[in-house]
C-alpha cells in the first residue's frame, strides 16, 4: 500500500515537471519568435533541394513506371538471365531517359514559347496607344446619336488605358526583361539556385530507383510509432490524398498543356493577334479549376477586341467552343472519373483556399479538399453504423430516419 502511496506522488510530481516544462518552452518560443522563425527558414533553406527532388520524383515516377514496364523490363528480360538484374537495371535506365527527356522538354517549351510572349508583350506595349486612338475614334463617331453613351465609354478607356499602359511599362516589361536576365545569371552566377536545382535532381533520382524501399521504411517508422488502427487510418489517408493529386493535378496539367496547343493552333489559322502570349495565358489559368478558363479569357477577349472588335467577337466565340471541348471530351479523357466533389464543394475549397493561400491555394484546393470531403464522409458513415443509421444522404430528406432503415439507392 505504501509503494503503491508513493508512486501516485512520483507520477504526480513528473507529470506537474512536464506540465512546468511545456509551459517554459511555449514560453520561450512566444517570446522569441522572430528566432524561432528565423531558425525555421534556415531549416527550410537547407531543405530546399529536398523539396525540389520530392517534387521532381513526384511528378516523373508515374512516366518512369509506365516506361519501365512497357519497354526496359520485356527488353532486358531478353539480356539478362538473373531477374533481380532486370529489375535494377531496368529501373536505372527508365529514370535516366525520363529525366533526360523531361529536361530537354522543357528547354524546348522554354526556347519556343519564352521569345514569343516576349514579343508580344513589346508588340502590345507598343501598339496600345493606337489601340486607345481607335477607340477615341469610335466614341467621336457616336457623339452625334448618343453622347451620354460617347462619353462614358471615353472615361472608360481612358482610365483602361492609363492603368493598362503604366502595369504594362513599369511592371510587365521590365519583369519580363529581368526575368530572363535572372535566369541566365543564376545559371551562370547564383550558385545556390544552381546547387538547389542539382542537388534535387541527384535526389530525385535516388527517390525514384528506391521508392519502394523509401515508402517501407515510412511504413516501418510509421506503425512503430502509432497503434495499428491509427497508422492504417494515416495510410489510408495518404493513399487518397495520393490518388486525388495524382488524378487530379497531373492530369490537369496535361490537360492544360493540350489546351494550350489547341488555343495556339486555333487563333493562329484565324489570324489572331498575340497568339502566343493569349495561348500561354490561356493555359496557365486552366490549371486552376472552376475560375482559371474566364480568369485567363477574358482578358484575352479584351485585349483582341481592342485589335479589332470583329476579331474579338470571333475569338470569343472561337475561346468558348475550344473551352467547351476541353470542359467535355478532353478533360474527363484525361483526367477520368470525377474526384467525388459537387459543384457547390469545388467552389467552396477554390474560396476558402485561395483566399488563405492564393493562386497555389487556388490550384490544390480541390484534391486536398476531395481527401478531407472522403475522409469526413467515412467517418460520420462509421458512426451511423455504429448506431444502425441508414448512411446515405438520401435517406435524411425526409427527416430523421428509424434505425434499421434500408438506405434509399
Amino acid at each position: 500500500m505504501k509503494k503503491r502511496f508513493e508512486n501516485k506522488y512520483i507520477f504526480a510530481g513528473i507529470t506537474a515537471f512536464c506540465v512546468l516544462a511545456a509551459v517554459l518552452i511555449c514560453t520561450f518560443l512566444f517570446i522569441n519568435m522572430d528566432t524561432v522563425f528565423g531558425w525555421f527558414h534556415k531549416i527550410n533553406s537547407a531543405l530546399m533541394p529536398v523539396y525540389i527532388g520530392l517534387g521532381i520524383a513526384y511528378l516523373l515516377s508515374p512516366l518512369v513506371n509506365k516506361v519501365e514496364r512497357t519497354i526496359f523490363i520485356p527488353l532486358f528480360h531478353k539480356l539478362l538471365k538473373k531477374r533481380r538484374a532486370v529489375r535494377e537495371v531496368s529501373r536505372a535506365v527508365s529514370v535516366a531517359v525520363v529525366l533526360v527527356l523531361a529536361i530537354a522538354a522543357l528547354c524546348w517549351l522554354a526556347m519556343l514559347v519564352v521569345p514569343e510572349v516576349l514579343d508580344s508583350i513589346e508588340n502590345l506595349t507598343n501598339s496600345l496607344p493606337g489601340y486607345y486612338q481607335n477607340i477615341v475614334n469610335m466614341a467621336d463617331e457616336m457623339r452625334g446619336k448618343h453622347p451620354e453613351a460617347a462619353e462614358q465609354l471615353t472615361d472608360v478607356a481612358k482610365a483602361v488605358y492609363v492603368q493598362l499602359i503604366g502595369w504594362l511599362q513599369n511592371e510587365l516589361v521590365p519583369t519580363s526583361t529581368e526575368l530572363v536576365g535572372w535566369i541566365s545569371d543564376s545559371l551562370m552566377n547564383a550558385m545556390g539556385v544552381l546547387f538547389n536545382i542539382v542537388i534535387g535532381i541527384i535526389i530525385s533520382i535516388y527517390l525514384m530507383a528506391g521508392k519502394e524501399k523509401f515508402c517501407a521504411q515510412a511504413k516501418r517508422m510509421l506503425y512503430s510509432v502509432l497503434p495499428v488502427r491509427y497508422a492504417d487510418c494515416v495510410l489510408n489517408v495518404g493513399k487518397d490524398m495520393n490518388w486525388s493529386f495524382a488524378k487530379f493535378f497531373s492530369g490537369k496539367m496535361i490537360d492544360s498543356i493540350i489546351v494550350a496547343i489547341l488555343t495556339f493552333i486555333v487563333l493562329s489559322i484565324a489570324d489572331m493577334p498575340y497568339t502566343a502570349l493569349i495561348s500561354v495565358l490561356i493555359g496557365i489559368t486552366n490549371i486552376i479549376p472552376f475560375f482559371g478558363q474566364y480568369i485567363g479569357a477574358i482578358p484575352s477577349a479584351f485585349l483582341v477586341f481592342l485589335v479589332s472588335p470583329f476579331k474579338g467577337i470571333l475569338f470569343v466565340i472561337l475561346i468558348i467552343v475550344i473551352l467547351q471541348i476541353d470542359g467535355n471530351i478532353i478533360g474527363p479523357k484525361i483526367i477520368g472519373e470525377s474526384i467525388g466533389l459537387g459543384s457547390f464543394w469545388i467552389l467552396f475549397s477554390i474560396l476558402v483556399f485561395g483566399s488563405l493561400f492564393g493562386v497555389l491555394g487556388m490550384i490544390c484546393a480541390v484534391p486536398i479538399f476531395a481527401v478531407v470531403y472522403k475522409t469526413v464522409k467515412g467517418w460520420s458513415g462509421e458512426m451511423l453504423g455504429k448506431k444502425g443509421l441508414p448512411q446515405d444522404t438520401g435517406s435524411y430528406i425526409k427527416g430523421r430516419p428509424e434505425k434499421g432503415a434500408k438506405s434509399l439507392r
